[in-house]
């Protein structure tokens, strides 16, 4: 089974946080295909515990987006297809220009300052997709966080887990470079205090961000997030 052992159970809260994180992490990393089953029963084995905090752990990632696992179904990974993938996208776009407006008003020199070492580190790691897009996920936090949206915030993170695995299966240095230049267009306008050129920017960088990715996606996932097959 591909999955990674997290941290001994002892040290976790619940066995289900353990399991809800090993999955999530397998899902987001790509490690199981769109559709693929997730067997209560090898589960339990895998990580020795008993059925209850699989059943937790899933419901939990259920709730994500993540997995199908209805009463009575087995459960299985919820892939995307194309039409679903960029509506996700699109809504990701509104809400982080949305929030980038909030963030504005309370960014400091300081923010901006992590924000332009966190370009630098992502020039120095382009070739790297793996760790680029950690540093991406970073740049867009930090760029939001001042916002002060914990809804919104929490919407946006749970948008970026559901195409998190297409973004690592169509990963390339040349888009990695084009979002570079953008992130650095985004500070820029920030910069200089206009606001609606780094929303327009930030809006722009995620749909382009769609458009690199939909080539990845099959016209119909192997199960759709509405459960279609």
């Amino acid at each position: 089974m591909p999955l990674t052992q997290l941290p001994s159970l002892a040290e976790r809260q619940t066995a289900s946080d353990h399991v809800a994180d090993a999955l999530r992490q397998a899902i987001v990393s790509g490690q199981f295909e769109d559709g693929e089953e997730l067997n209560q029963v090898e589960l339990a084995q895998h990580f020795n515990v008993s059925r209850v905090p699989i059943r937790e752990a899933l419901r939990r990632l259920q709730a994500e987006g993540l997995v199908s696992a209805e009463a009575h179904r087995r459960a299985t990974v919820i892939g995307l297809n194309r039409e679903r993938a960029e509506e996700t996208f699109t809504i990701r776009a509104l809400l982080e220009s949305f929030m980038l407006e909030r963030a504005a008003e309370r960014l400091t020199a300081e923010d901006l300052a992590t924000l332009g070492e966190l370009c630098d580190k992502m020039d120095e790691v382009a070739a790297n997709h793996g760790q680029w897009l950690e540093l991406n996920r970073r740049f867009h936090q930090q760029l939001l966080m001042p916002a002060r949206s914990p809804v919104a915030m929490a919407i946006v993170e749970r948008l970026v887990g559901q195409v998190e695995r297409y973004l690592r299966r169509s990963g390339g240095i040349q888009r990695a470079e084009e979002a570079g230049r953008e992130h650095r267009q985004i500070l820029r306008a920030l910069k200089r205090g206009d606001v609606e050129r780094a929303k327009t920017v930030l809006y722009r960088h995620i749909l382009s961000t769609w458009k690199s990715v939909s080539a990845s996606l099959p016209t119909v996932a192997a199960r759709s997030a509405d459960g279609a097959n």
